[in-house]
């Protein structure tokens, strides 16, 4: 398989109305049969086009008293749509704000005071057409940060539609400093890409493409990437799966089914193993990180040795726990779902204000902590309506014994 040579440089898609009280508790998860006719169309990408003067302020919408939901800790509440999460050693809660409705908002965030500011700060956090997309934040999906490497924020940049600005960052939690940039050119991110996730192990960055469909390994000490999977049916989307939220199916402003490729992703407990799902059902794979990195592989032999370990529900992110449970965020029952190792579910925490649970992290004061996207409710995933309702939050409660 071809690599693609990097220079790092000194750095789930996806709205709703009314709810309706959540379905019952099921023991089995299985993924919801294929429409008819579904569109073959890809997901439709809400605009990432910046506003000519993003505003870089932090937010001033306070935390707002959340509703009653027990087991449940409103963390943060902001006016800005969070989606991704991050949790330091110190207790810092770091948050990325895709452009998906809110052009003018910058797009990495550190949680302070009940509310979310700009990190790291500066012009990091500045961006419109003519700044170099390489320099700047443009349109961050997910952040992450490895218990093995706790003093670097890691941000992935999908920048769809930007030449020149996906990219993975690294960020120095010591200094609140960009160390190192690794640009993702257009042989890794086509333009039909979206990145969506990363984990890293191995001196190695495994970040998923669910707008094409694939999985990018990245060599942090060489910069070396290959694009891997791509044709494979397992990194693809079933067609016609689409999440039924309060009684109403996720589906696009021309009302046909959304499209999103391999998207969530861990890594198992001793860090041997990759596990990846699309979000709006299927089924959830695994590979092992030897395989991924075996470069004598070609591309058949790589797709015969991902292997699916079981149908799995939609999802806004999957978290593995230390033990090899799984946490799911169950967006279809408002609910975060345990998932044991023999395929068996649980509902966990079950409430209203798990408006499309998204990313999910484990903190190191032993709390999970999740994002709450309200995905659902955009226009591009709810017929072109705009139901979203701020405030956006971040929750937690204690991790499952």
């Amino acid at each position: 398989m071809p690599r693609h040579r990097l220079f790092p440089f000194i750095l789930l898609f996806f709205a709703q109305c009314i709810p309706a009280a959540p379905q019952a508790p099921e023991s089995e998860a299985t993924p919801r049969p294929a429409a008819a006719q579904p569109s073959t169309q890809p997901a439709a990408q809400p605009s990432t086009q910046p506003a000519a003067q993003p505003s870089t302020q932090p937010s001033t919408q306070p935390a707002a008293p959340a509703p009653a939901a027990p087991g449940l800790a409103t963390v943060a509440a902001a006016s800005q749509q969070m989606n991704g999460i991050a949790v330091a050693p110190d207790g810092r809660v770091f948050v990325s704000m895709p452009r998906w409705i809110q052009s003018d908002s910058f797009s990495v965030g550190v949680v302070s005071n009940g509310t979310v500011i700009p990190y790291p700060g500066g012009n990091w956090n500045l961006w419109k057409p003519g700044f170099p997309p390489a320099a700047h934040f443009i349109s961050v999906n997910a952040v992450r940060i490895e218990p093995t490497d706790p003093r670097s924020l890691w941000v992935l940049d999908s920048a769809p539609s930007v030449k020149g600005g996906p990219k993975l960052v690294q960020l120095d939690l010591r200094t609140n400093t960009v160390a190192r940039v690794f640009p993702l050119d257009a042989d890794l991110a086509p333009p039909d890409s979206y990145l969506s996730d990363v984990r890293l192990a191995r001196s190695h960055a495994f970040i998923t493409d669910s707008g094409s469909g694939a999985i990018i390994s990245l060599d942090l000490a060489t910069g070396r990437a290959r694009r891997l999977l791509a044709n494979s049916t397992k990194t693809k989307a079933i067609p016609g799966l689409s999440p039924i939220v309060d009684g109403r199916k996720v589906l696009r402003p021309d009302g046909s089914i959304p499209i999103v490729h391999a998207a969530a992703l861990e890594l198992s407990p001793d860090r041997s193993t990759l596990f990846y799902c699309t979000p709006l059902g299927g089924f959830l794979w695994q590979v092992s990180l030897d395989d991924l990195l075996n470069d004598k592989l070609n591309g058949p032999e790589l797709d015969s040795r991902v292997k699916s370990i079981g149908p799995l529900i939609p999802v806004g992110g999957i978290l593995m726990l230390p033990g090899g449970e799984l946490l799911l965020s169950d967006v279809e029952r408002h609910a975060i779902v345990r998932r044991t190792l023999d395929g068996k579910t649980t509902i966990v925490r079950q409430s209203k204000l798990l408006d499309w649970p998204a990313a999910m992290a484990l903190g190191f004061d032993g709390k999970v902590y999740i994002a709450v996207a309200q995905v659902n409710r955009m226009p591009a995933n709810n017929k072109g309506r705009n139901d979203v309702t701020p405030p956006f939050r971040i929750l937690s409660f204690p991790m499952p014994k």
